[in-house]
């Protein structure tokens, strides 16, 4: 920060607000008790803070006929915004894909995302991660009439085709669990969606809450086969590595927001026809 100093002329005073406001920089007027300094205070003054959300995921983040964002991605991105102080209408939310939402972190073109980020030992590394927020398997989506065809790994033709979602974690989980298969790699999962409607795709691999949603949109077109495979996954908040105060502090609110329920009302409210379970309090937080 600068301090003003008390000689400077009243008219130039006026020109340095003037020419704030047409920089559209004008300081907000909300409370702001965040120790000077901290990536938090730093938000909290900023005029709008960029969220990056990912569409068209039925259940976790969707635009709605108002172009309203909503679902439980983007309302628990909501939930860790205003515990900074700041409301809902001071987001500016960027739209992201799994392949540039690291990118655009470390560009500056969002302070954090919530889009299902898995949790890995190599994005640790270049990525203060809070969480987790939930924990989840992978899955694989198929034709419903197909879903019998697909209950083991085994059952899985040579050649078929299946759908991963550019910059997920699928690539190297089908590589490693279904080797027989031929991957086709889309930048969304809408474009997979597609894909697999008009046949040109087998299956569709990605984790359950994310295919969930399009089964409940389309239960006579899709369903989620039987089959079993990889690993788990935990998903967690994405924000630049030197920002860890940050991630600190939104442990602190996921935390909390596990204690009194609004993880699981959340969850309840856009994600409870899935038929999946709500999230459980993880056994640690990420060390950010």
């Amino acid at each position: 920060m600068f301090r003003t100093s008390k000689t400077l002329m009243p008219a130039a005073v006026a020109a340095m607000v003037l020419l704030t406001a047409a920089c559209g920089e004008h300081a907000p007027d909300r409370p702001n008790n965040f120790p000077a300094g901290s990536t938090m205070s730093a938000l909290a003054s900023a005029p709008k803070i960029k969220v990056g959300a990912s569409p068209n995921q039925p259940g976790l983040a969707e635009l709605n006929l108002q172009h309203d964002w909503e679902g439980f991605n983007t309302d628990l991105a909501v939930l860790l915004v205003e515990s900074l102080g700041i409301d809902r209408d001071d987001i500016e939310w960027v739209h992201t894909t799994a392949a540039n939402r690291i990118p655009f972190l470390k560009q500056g073109k969002i302070d954090f995302f919530a889009t299902a980020l898995a949790i890995t030992p190599e994005r640790e590394k270049t990525l203060a991660i809070a969480g987790p927020y939930l924990e989840t398997a992978p899955s694989l989506m198929v034709r419903k009439d197909d879903a019998m065809r697909f209950e083991t790994l085994h059952d899985i033709p040579e050649g078929a085709k299946v759908c991963v979602l550019q910059g997920s974690q699928g690539q190297p989980r089908v590589s490693e669990f279904i080797p027989q298969a031929e991957i086709s790699e889309f930048n969304t999962l809408t474009n997979c969606v597609r894909a697999l409607e008009q046949g040109t795709v087998d299956a569709i691999d990605s984790t359950a809450p994310l295919l969930a949603g399009f089964v409940a949109d389309k239960p006579d077109s899709f369903a989620l086969a039987p089959v079993t495979y990889g690993t788990g996954e935990r998903w967690g908040i994405g924000i630049a590595d030197d920002r860890s105060d940050l991630c600190e502090f939104f442990n602190q609110r996921l935390a909390q927001a596990f204690d009194d329920g609004t993880i699981r009302e959340l969850w309840d409210r856009h994600m409870g026809d899935s038929g999946l379970e709500a999230p459980t309090v993880p056994d640690e937080m990420a060390s950010c």
